[in-house]
């Protein structure tokens, strides 16, 4: 049974269910007349505060037009939407979470973002990411796609009404030359401009601050009036986590990456100094 947490499937299921309604034209009035249910049931199915019978689903699917691998995703969702975690791996990465990632950064009133490694999505310059992407365990037409994707992610900084964004970033990540010195003097200098932002605030922890107990990359993403979600990123499996507890865990390490790093305008004159080393090179 669903607990009061609103496990991140369930939500993600509801926005697409909307989206694709949306799509069609179809206000909700004139879908559940197809389908034989109330205007308010749809309603609470697409603000996640309801599970529809899975029949209910295949039968939103099947006037939204949605059929073959995308249905099938839709239909496996909205069978395990109340598990602890949601983790995915290999093929079923990318399309199962791109979408809800996508979906929650558009609703999301602020998201921090920690970045170990790399710069964070929201952060990076096309040419920094295609640097990354010649990593990537796909072919051309693949990178091509995720570049695409990525890109239009950023979009969500730069809307009317978009939400706050704090990306703490280890020094490592700006001492890595993904592409080159070119390449990460102008990235560097994105970042410079992106921190002048009234919504965007960016922290870098220096080498010299010392260690300090690392998470690995993850992003926690807040709501106006519900819980919030953590995505967690990393090569053996991605996904998103929404109990209180961890939720509660890595709030704490929020705060405690926030405590190590530079302040804003110290982590500008950094950046500075940076870019400025790669220009030298």
């Amino acid at each position: 049974m669903i607990s009061n947490r609103l496990p991140a499937r369930m939500r993600a299921l509801a926005m697409e269910l909307k989206v694709l309604r949306a799509r069609t034209g179809l206000n909700t009035r004139d879908a559940t007349a197809q389908i034989g249910t109330s205007t308010a049931t749809l309603n609470r199915t697409e603000k996640a505060k309801r599970i529809s019978h899975i029949t209910d689903i295949a039968a939103l699917l099947a006037i939204y037009g949605v059929t073959g691998p995308e249905r099938a995703r839709l239909l496996e969702m909205a069978e395990n939407l109340d598990a602890r975690e949601w983790l995915e791996s290999g093929d079923r990465l990318l399309p199962w979470l791109r979408p809800a990632l996508a979906g929650f950064e558009s609703v999301a009133t602020t998201i921090t973002a920690f970045a170990p490694t790399y710069v964070p999505g929201l952060l990076q310059t096309p040419a920094y990411l295609r640097a990354l992407m010649a990593f990537a365990d796909t072919d051309d037409h693949g990178r091509a796609e995720r570049v695409a994707a990525r890109l239009e992610r950023q979009k969500v900084l730069t809307k009317l009404v978009s939400p706050k964004y704090v990306a703490i970033l280890d020094e490592a990540v700006l001492q890595r030359p993904i592409g080159g010195p070119e390449v990460m003097a102008q990235q560097i200098h994105w970042l410079i401009g992106r921190a002048a932002l009234p919504h965007v605030k960016i922290l870098v922890i220096p080498f010299k601050h010392g260690g300090y107990a690392n998470p690995g990359t993850f992003s926690k993403l807040e709501f106006r009036s519900e819980p919030p979600i953590i995505y967690v990123e990393n090569d053996g499996a991605s996904g998103f986590l929404d109990s209180p507890d961890q939720v509660g865990l890595f709030q704490r390490h929020t705060a405690s990456l926030e405590k190590k790093a530079l302040p804003p305008t110290d982590t500008v004159n950094f950046l500075k100094c940076m870019a400025a080393d790669y220009e030298r090179s």
